[in-house]
């Protein structure tokens, strides 16, 4: 009985000593890290402040694509309700003078051509 004790308690102190032995190498080698960690850490913050002020500018490039998107779409609702506003007043108007209407016409085309010109 005494000997059975003796092999269970002889067996707990390796398998404790193999504890203690697997806890100081992973001390060592945190220790080991935390050198490398602490010799590059203005390395690391540099990073991270440069991926920050990264994301700020993608931020800010998405916000002036949105504006710009929105005062596109403005302007473009804008040209469609002049071209039918004066497109109306050219149907109206060809109905009653034939002169007046064609002059319209012409003058609407001649604005539109002068406003696709690019500058």
């Amino acid at each position: 009985m005494y000997v059975f004790i003796a092999i269970i308690f002889i067996a707990e102190l390796i398998v404790a000593g193999f504890i203690v032995y697997w806890i100081c190498r992973a001390d060592r080698c945190v220790k080991d890290l935390d050198v490398k960690i602490a010799a590059c850490a203005p390395d690391i913050i540099d990073g991270i402040k440069k991926t920050r002020s990264g994301l700020c500018f993608v931020q800010k490039s998405i916000k002036n694509l949105f504006k710009f998107i929105r005062r596109k779409k403005a302007e473009f609702w804008q040209r469609v309700v002049n071209l039918v506003v004066i497109y109306m007043i050219l149907l109206i108007l060809k109905t009653k003078f034939k002169r007046a209407a064609t002059f319209c016409q012409y003058a609407v085309f001649l604005k539109d051509c002068w406003d696709s010109i690019p500058g």
